[in-house]
């Protein structure tokens, strides 16, 4: 689904001081699309800024050596302080619960609004939305729209892009690959990625916390529905006992699609301010993104997420109802 960037290029004409963000807890393909913007706006002679609703993760460290990302709401950073930006640029989200905190600064901003996306749900946040549900992330549409904006792709913004495509393909596993996939890759490597380090640094950095929070989780590790869905919890006393910090607990929700003849997985994950993180992943015709929904939340068909308010007791009994119903209306057929 092709997208025409001409919208992009006369926001980036026609402004000057752009601030770049995404979505709470951001993964790779978050802040890789989020650095790669930055650095697209600032090759056209504009200024951007890297403003992020909350903290990056240790794990992805490596993309900001000189500390450009920063936390709204912290000094240099805060809603006052953001004022002046003429446009704001929101990668690789797709509902108002995701900017977390930041959403009623972005309800205010009084700017012009651009999205880029690749999520199949949407809320409607005001901007003009270049999106394609069918791309394998959003970094590979930042690619394309340095490409069509004739911006060279530098190594550093081909690192972020390669980060951004990588990790929401599971390194180039997931059902959203295709040979557009490898050929994006290709040009990104030869502009200078490495992946051999990128893959050291993504998959080979793993804390002890980390490793003791997903033994735990396994250890929880439930089966329901005849072995179709599979289901595990984080609580918040975990994360102490283990040593483990919350944004490591990225890709642990992969574990419970990962046994033979289980269609969902699902990970609850008890939020240190209260509420449920909930995780959803599919390996079948299961739409996550329409259970989410359900949930205040939104994503992908293969994997989406939601907020949910209520504890855990309450959570999982519901959240495990929605599913079986869903599976019950539509069988399905495993990937």
């Amino acid at each position: 689904m092709p997208i025409d960037w001409t919208p992009l290029a006369e926001v980036l004409d026609r402004h000057s001081r752009f601030l770049v963000t995404t979505h709470v807890r951001p993964d790779g393909d978050a802040l890789g699309s989020a650095q790669g913007m930055a650095e697209l706006i600032e090759a056209r002679g504009k200024t951007a800024r890297l403003v992020m609703p909350s903290a990056v993760p240790p794990r992805y460290a490596f993309l900001d050596p000189d500390r450009r990302f920063a936390r709204f709401g912290d000094p240099g950073a805060t809603a006052d302080e953001l004022r002046d930006f003429d446009a704001l640029l929101i990668l690789d989200l797709s509902s108002w619960s995701q900017l977390g905190e930041m959403a009623p600064w972005v309800r205010d901003f009084s700017g012009t609004r651009l999205i880029i996306d690749h999520h199949q749900s949407a809320d409607d946040l005001g901007a003009i939305v270049l999106k394609d549900p069918t791309a394998e992330a959003t970094g590979a549409l930042v690619l394309e729209a340095a490409e069509a904006l004739g911006v060279p792709i530098s190594p550093s913004m081909a690192t972020a892009l390669l980060t951004a495509l990588a990790m929401d393909t599971g390194w180039f596993r997931h059902a959203s690959v295709t040979p557009a996939t490898f050929r994006a890759a290709a040009r990104l490597l030869e502009a200078g990625a490495d992946a051999h380090t990128l893959y050291r640094q993504l998959y080979e950095q793993n804390t002890p916390g980390r490793l003791r929070l997903i033994g735990t989780a396994l250890s929880r590790l439930r089966l329901d529905a005849d072995g179709r869905i599979a289901y595990t919890t984080v609580e918040r006393a975990d994360f102490e006992q283990s040593g483990a910090i919350p944004p490591e607990t990225e890709d642990l929700v992969d574990y419970t699609v990962s046994i033979a003849g289980v269609e969902v997985g699902l990970l609850f994950i008890e939020q240190l301010k209260g509420g449920i993180k909930l995780s959803l992943r599919a390996r079948s015709d299961f739409d996550c993104a329409r259970l989410a929904a359900r949930f205040g939340g939104g994503g992908h068909r293969a994997a989406a997420g939601a907020p949910l308010p209520d504890p855990l007791q309450a959570s999982l009994p519901a959240v495990l109802d929605a599913v079986r119903s869903q599976l019950a209306q539509n069988p399905g057929t495993p990937a």
